[in-house]
């Protein structure tokens, strides 16, 4: 399926968190909070439009609006819009606007640490919809769920989040350029090539980053001899050498064609 790459926007890690005044505890549950009050109430995210979370250190965030993502055909990924507290005490928005023009975003449960996700009970990352982890989430790669074959989708998901970015040494460093244009697909029946001739085979993609790279995305960004002194574990897997076949046999599991 084609799709737009472009960079994170929002990330924010927390452990289970309060609601500001309350000392319930919070937790999520896919892309949607419920909070698990003393009284033996749960609330989940459409009740809690209004409700300002402490997510320490100073930050504070607020629930302003949510609804059902209108791309998921499942009907249960919720995009909240969110506002975070300014210095000044005002209230501005959290998420920059995405290619559609809405400032929205969801939690996802897990975190990452040192350039790998983690699935975590005990932690949640909020991300706006214009950043590469709400993107994949939205593609279908729910870390929480199995792909349509009964794969765990944590690693598919995790996979992702790197080609989105364009990260292909796997160590958190994106080479990407907002807008670019990208066919992603898997062969777990998340997603379908799109086809076409406009782009060719770039990299195929594992948990740690990309296995082989054909060409890089952006090259005023990053050549194939820059990779090469960047990730000496890629350097007999670059240009000609890498193609679907090669990837898939090296473990790629998230392929991906660009221009």
């Amino acid at each position: 399926m084609w799709r737009r790459a472009v960079a994170l926007t929002l990330c924010l890690a927390a452990p289970l968190l309060a609601a500001a005044g309350s000392p319930s505890r919070l937790s999520v549950d896919g892309t949607e909070f419920v909070l698990y009050q003393l009284d033996g109430r749960v609330l989940r995210s459409a009740e809690l439009v209004g409700a300002e979370l402490d997510l320490g250190g100073g930050s504070q965030l607020r629930i302003d609006s949510v609804r059902p993502d209108p791309t998921d055909p499942s009907g249960k990924l919720l995009l909240h819009r969110f506002s975070q507290r300014a210095g000044n005490g005002a209230w501005v928005q959290a998420c920059e606007a995405d290619r559609d023009g809405n400032h929205e975003g969801f939690p996802v449960p897990g975190r990452w640490v040192d350039g790998r996700y983690q699935r975590d009970n005990a932690h949640f990352a909020l991300t706006c919809t214009g950043g590469a982890q709400a993107k994949c989430v939205r593609w279908g790669y729910k870390p929480w769920a199995r792909a349509p074959d009964g794969r765990d989708m944590a690693d598919l998901y995790e996979a992702c989040v790197h080609m989105v970015r364009a990260d292909y040494c796997g160590d958190g460093v994106a080479t990407t350029r907002e807008g670019m244009a990208i066919d992603i697909y898997d062969k777990h029946g998340v997603q379908q090539p799109a086809g076409g001739d406009e782009f060719r085979f770039e990299a195929g993609w594992a948990p740690t980053g990309a296995v082989c790279v054909n060409h890089p995305r952006v090259a005023d960004n990053l050549t194939l001899d820059d990779l090469a002194a960047r990730c000496p574990r890629l350097k007999d897997a670059l240009g000609q050498r890498c193609d679907e076949a090669a990837a898939e046999a090296s473990g790629a599991i998230v392929f991906n064609r660009s221009r």
